[in-house]
């Protein structure tokens, strides 16, 4: 009776430590248990993405009157001259500055390489600039909000910005070509015709291909004379390349408009024609 008992209580002791070792043998006194390695993976995919692209672009601190000051002379005025727009993207540092003699050119600064282009052929439009490279048919449209690059009709590059001056807000003064002009009008051009009736129009056409004329670039827009370069159209083989150069600033039914446009090929031959007047057809 007495072994029946013994043999009994061992069975529960060893029950018992048992279920007390197979409870601490993944824990000892020096060791902690790890989180699971999924708990910091999961903590990174699920958290909330940053709002930068929502937020309007800040105001430069590395800049001043004149442009930035950190990429040397790539995106800065020359001498005194001061800075109309500023402004940095992810990419690029860009600068539009007035000079002495009230002339607007564009400096920008590519920041992978540390590359440079000037550009002389800058006009405003509402709501920024439009610098121009004529040799590879190019234009800079520059906004608040970033710039692009259009080349041959088709945009290269668009990149936001995320520094822009001077502060937001703030517009520098109008001058004449700054003045929102159009081209000619579009009473009895007929309900076919592109472009005539618009500001800086990159195509202009009768309704035909053979006087239409695409791919427009337009430098000195607003001025008392802007010239223009565009393609002619053609079904086949290479399109010819025609010189605009639109004149005689003043009011045409009822709005500021070119009211004379010439239109010759490029280079133009000695007998060119004379302008035409495009406000009263």
């Amino acid at each position: 009776m007495r072994i029946v008992v013994v043999a009994v209580a061992l069975a529960f002791l060893g029950a018992a430590l048992g279920g007390l070792l197979v409870g601490c043998s993944s824990v000892g006194p020096f060791r902690t248990a790890g989180p699971p390695s999924t708990v910091t993976i999961r903590h990174t995919v699920t958290a909330a993405p940053p709002t930068i692209s929502n937020a309007a672009p800040s105001s430069a601190a590395d800049a001043d009157a004149h442009g930035f000051f950190v990429f040397g002379k790539g995106a800065r005025c020359i001498g005194d001259d001061n800075a109309e727009m500023y402004m940095r993207t992810e990419k690029s540092a860009l600068v539009v500055c007035r000079s002495e003699t009230n002339d607007l050119y564009y400096r920008g600064y590519r920041m992978s390489d540390g590359a440079t282009i000037d550009l002389y052929d800058v006009y405003r439009q509402p709501g920024g600039f439009v610098a121009v490279n004529a040799p590879d048919n190019a234009r800079y449209v520059i906004t608040p909000d970033g710039f692009r690059l259009i080349q041959n009709g088709t945009v290269v590059l668009n990149e936001s910005a995320v520094e822009v001056g001077p502060e937001p807000g703030v517009q520098p003064p109008v001058t004449q070509a700054a003045s929102v002009v159009v081209l000619g009008s579009t009473s009895g051009v007929g309900p076919d015709a592109r472009g005539y009736g618009t500001e800086q129009p990159e195509v202009i056409s009768m309704g035909a291909c053979p006087n239409a004329i695409s791919h427009i670039v337009w430098r000195d827009w607003g001025a008392s004379v802007a010239h223009g370069s565009g393609l002619g159209c053609v079904h086949t083989g290479q399109p010819p390349r025609y010189a605009l150069v639109a004149s005689d600033i003043g009011m045409c039914q009822g709005v500021l408009a070119y009211r004379a446009l010439q239109i010759s090929a490029n280079p133009p031959p000695a007998n060119t024609s004379p302008p035409q007047d495009i406000c009263h057809w």
